[in-house]
């Protein structure tokens, strides 16, 4: 089969830039999975920047002009992402329709009234598949809703959200992660000193919790270390507040890293965290850390919970710094030998989480 993925901001940035996150992380996992199955992949995203670069991938790339939400009259951060996607929908439209799709696969809502457009002009009707990733809906979406053939949803909160939406509760099928590349380090050096954490740095994803936290618990253990990897707008505040609470020394900023750097510092941490405050649908960069035999701290907020035992993570309540900082230290004073096994948390995650596992099941929409 030939599958489109339309997703313009997969190829802006490296993920951690501000527009670029979990959702072009999937994309470019799942494409490369269904091509490893035989099928022809063509992913249609933005052409980079000055001084901007995507991450490298085997699919065949579409790269054209857009424009940034920061050029779009500010009506609200959903308004400038329906009209940045509609133009590039708008002035890719042709060639894009020449493609001759047999399936497309649309990450967004503000995709639909797209789908409705390729619909009637496609002189070869495309399956059109929906992956619900969160709620980025916009007034009137579900009017366009009846031309996505099949869709899915990332986790059991997003389901119930989209259930809301769009009157029906899609499956759940997780995002993949690429388990080939996400391994333990060899042989596991098993340390006590290191957490670390990664993402865009936003409000809503907590990172000012978790410094709160690393406050506390430093004054039980005085060697633990925090390295904090992504880049945001609120790095200054971030930074600010380690001052203030005087744990500067015990916190490290790495900023955005390539994917060889992150994974090495995944191997090396202790402990993972993802102290989101809002709603996180599912977090591959979680999963990624898990992938490498680290064992998780996750906030409820985080829909990768659904799907993981106890053995691989502990879940406190969003926003509580002392609930946290004690999680930490339970995480840490953990003697049993599964809590700690990394190659055995890996197989685990390689089972359930294979890209080519995952494509499977979102191709089975199909048939």
């Amino acid at each position: 089969m030939k599958i489109g993925i339309f997703l313009p901001n997969a190829t802006f940035d490296l993920p951690g830039a501000p527009e670029v996150g979990g959702i072009e992380t999937f994309a470019f996992t799942i494409g490369e999975a269904w091509q490893q199955l035989g099928h022809e992949v063509v992913l249609y995203g933005g052409r980079p920047k000055y001084g901007r670069i995507h991450r490298r991938t085997s699919l065949s790339l579409r790269l054209h002009d857009y424009v940034e939400t920061q050029h779009i009259p500010d009506l609200g951060t959903r308004f400038q992402r329906l009209v940045q996607r509609l133009h590039f929908g708008w002035t890719t439209r042709k060639e894009w329709l020449r493609e001759n799709f047999d399936v497309i696969l649309l990450s967004k809502p503000f995709d639909w009234p797209l789908a409705a457009y390729w619909k009637k002009k496609a002189t070869h009707r495309p399956f059109i598949i929906m992956g619900f990733h969160g709620e980025d809906y916009f007034f009137g979406c579900e009017k366009f809703y009846r031309f996505v053939d099949a869709a899915f949803a990332v986790s059991a909160p997003i389901a119930e959200r989209a259930k809301k939406k769009i009157g029906v509760r899609p499956p759940c099928i997780p995002n993949p992660v690429d388990t080939d590349f996400f391994s333990p380090a060899e042989p596991h050096i098993k340390s006590r000193h290191t957490i670390l954490a990664s993402g865009r740095l936003v409000g809503w994803k907590g990172y000012d919790r978790l410094i709160e936290a690393m406050a506390f618990v430093l004054k039980k253990h005085a060697t633990l270390s925090l390295r904090l990897a992504g880049e945001g707008p609120v790095r200054t505040e971030l930074e600010e507040k380690t001052r203030e609470l005087g744990i500067a020394d015990r916190v490290a900023f790495l900023g955005k890293l390539d994917p060889e750097r992150l994974r090495e510092e995944l191997r090396r941490a202790t402990l993972y965290v993802q102290p989101s405050i809002g709603i996180e649908a599912f977090s591959i960069s979680a999963l990624e850390a898990a992938a490498c035999g680290v064992p998780l701290i996750l906030s409820d907020q985080v829909g990768l919970k659904d799907y993981l035992s106890e053995r691989d993570m502990l879940i406190y309540p969003a926003g509580k710094v002392e609930a946290l900082a004690s999680a930490i230290d339970q995480a840490l004073g953990r003697n049993d030998e599964a809590w700690w096994h990394a190659q055995a948390r890996h197989e685990r995650i390689a089972r359930r989480f294979s890209p080519k596992q995952i494509a499977q099941e979102i191709l089975a929409l199909v048939f």
